[in-house]
C-alpha cells in the first residue's frame, strides 16, 4: 500500500526569543496518512510508526509505504530532523547573576557532571524552568 501526499510547507519565522528561527509544517488536510507525515516531520520515523499503528495504518521500515511530500516517510523524516537541528541557534545570555543561573550556563559549557554537586542538588537544578540535564541537552550547542 503505497500512499501519496503533499502536505508540508517549511516556513522559517523570525523570532527575538530563545531560537534564531523555527521551522513550522502545516497540514494540507486531516488525513490519517497526513497527521503520520507531521509526526514524523516533528518527533522523527519511531514516533510516526507509533502514531500511524494507533490510526490503523502500517508503516513498513524497509519497503515504501507512505510517502511525505513525494518523498518516502523515512527520509522525509530524517530530512526534517536535520532541518530543525540546523535551525535551532540560540545565545545564551544570563539575565540574572545569582549562584543559579552561573551553574546553569556552567553546566551548558562544560557538561552538568562538571558542575561538583551532589545528584540531589543537580535533580533539584532547575534551569528555564525545566531540569538542569534537560536544559543543558536542549542547549548545550548554543553560543555563550
Amino acid at each position: 500500500m503505497l500512499k501519496s501526499l503533499s502536505f508540508l510547507g517549511l516556513v522559517s519565522l523570525a523570532s527575538s526569543t530563545a531560537f534564531a528561527s523555527q521551522v513550522e509544517y502545516t497540514q494540507a488536510d486531516s488525513s490519517p496518512a497526513t497527521k503520520v507525515c507531521a509526526v514524523a516531520a516533528e518527533q522523527g520515523f519511531s514516533a510516526a510508526r507509533k502514531e500511524a499503528a494507533s490510526l490503523g495504518l502500517f508503516i513498513s521500515r524497509f519497503s515504501p509505504s507512505i510517502k511525505c511530500n513525494g518523498e518516502d516517510i523515512r527520509e522525509f523524516a530524517k530530512a526534517s530532523q536535520r532541518i530543525q537541528r540546523q535551525e535551532k541557534k540560540v545565545e545564551l545570555v544570563a539575565e540574572k547573576s545569582d549562584v543559579a543561573t552561573g551553574l546553569c550556563i556552567d553546566a551548558v559549557r562544560h557538561g552538568v557532571n562538571h558542575l561538583r554537586l551532589s545528584n540531589q542538588q543537580v535533580r533539584n537544578l532547575r534551569c528555564n524552568d525545566m531540569p538542569v540535564k534537560q536544559f543543558v541537552k536542549e542547549f548545550r550547542n548554543a553560543a555563550i
